[in-house]
């Protein structure tokens, strides 16, 4: 019942610094590195992985030839995201394992933001491989450090959305564990705080709503689920969400749950056609299969 899409990262360009620097040979290499990460960027937008792992590579072999920490949160944040997105998580687990270390070498606090964000994502690949007690840790330590940030009135944005993507992934893994009361307890909490801040995407807002409304189905709250699942496909129709066809399924189910078998037949149709549309044959098939489904219910 439960299918998540990684809400996208994404790359922290903007945070790069600009303070003023002691060297012409330092500002050099600065540029060269800054050139060398928005290439990368340029790369993955145009769907080119492997030339962004070789350009960051070789902005990294410039961060150890000269001794310097600048980029390196970027370039290893970007990195760790190219393997996510290609399903090696071992190897983005290496990535942020060694951007942690050296960033706490070179006396980056442990609450910094970047840190905060690569333990998370941490947290989300042992929670992938069963791995819940680190998992856990993982988690709790995250939450702990960006709610005493925000206690003590941190309102930023960047702390904000820390915050939510924290909660959000938090109670996915609890869902994973059949914790559904915890975990709705969790998603309201992020999708709640979203409201107080700035950032959040209407893809990312859709996401989080589709997740609440599978919870609230589970846990039999009908009317719940119906309300937040029609505002996600509102989300998802503005903005031409690819995810829009598997909302449709989902709002179904939720139609069948109510017994509106009408209403769970147009909106099956409606994901299906959408489905051919964006080329999702597996969406497709389970469309296939919620109709008969329906049709065994409504006899």
């Amino acid at each position: 019942m439960f299918n998540y899409i990684a809400v996208p990262i994404l790359f922290s360009i903007s945070l790069l610094s600009t303070d003023t620097i002691s060297s012409n040979i330092s500002s050099d290499v600065e540029d060269n590195i800054t050139h060398l990460i928005v290439l990368a960027k340029i790369a993955l937008e145009k769907g080119d992985f492997d030339k962004a792992e070789a350009l960051l590579q070789v902005g990294l072999k410039i961060c150890q030839d000269y001794d310097m920490s600048y980029g390196l949160p970027i370039i290893y944040d970007i990195l760790a995201s190219i393997a996510f997105s290609q399903g090696d998580t071992r190897k983005a687990e290496s990535l942020l394992v060694t951007a942690i270390e050296r960033m706490t070498l070179d006396g980056v606090s442990e609450n910094n933001d970047h840190i905060i964000d690569f333990k998370l994502r941490l947290a989300r690949i042992y929670s992938a491989h069963k791995e819940n007690s680190l998992a856990e840790i993982g988690f709790k330590t995250c939450l702990d450090v960006q709610k005493d940030k925000i206690t003590k009135g941190d309102m930023s944005t960047k702390t904000g959305m820390i915050y939510i993507n924290i909660l959000f992934w938090y109670g996915v893994h609890m869902i994973k564990n059949s914790r559904y009361n915890e975990a709705k307890k969790m998603i309201n909490h992020a999708y709640d705080y979203s409201t107080k801040i700035k950032g959040l995407s209407p893809y990312q807002e859709m996401v989080i709503l589709y997740t609440l409304a599978d919870l609230n189905m589970e846990l039999g709250e009908y009317d719940v689920a119906l309300v937040k699942m029609q505002t996600a496909v509102m989300l998802g129709k503005g903005i031409s969400s690819s995810d829009l066809p598997r909302c449709y399924l989902k709002l179904a189910r939720i139609y069948m749950k109510m017994g509106v078998y009408d209403q769970a037949t147009s909106a099956v149709l409606e994901g299906e056609k959408l489905a051919r549309m964006f080329n999702k044959t597996d969406t497709v098939n389970d469309a296939k299969v919620l109709l008969d489904e329906i049709k065994q219910m409504n006899k």
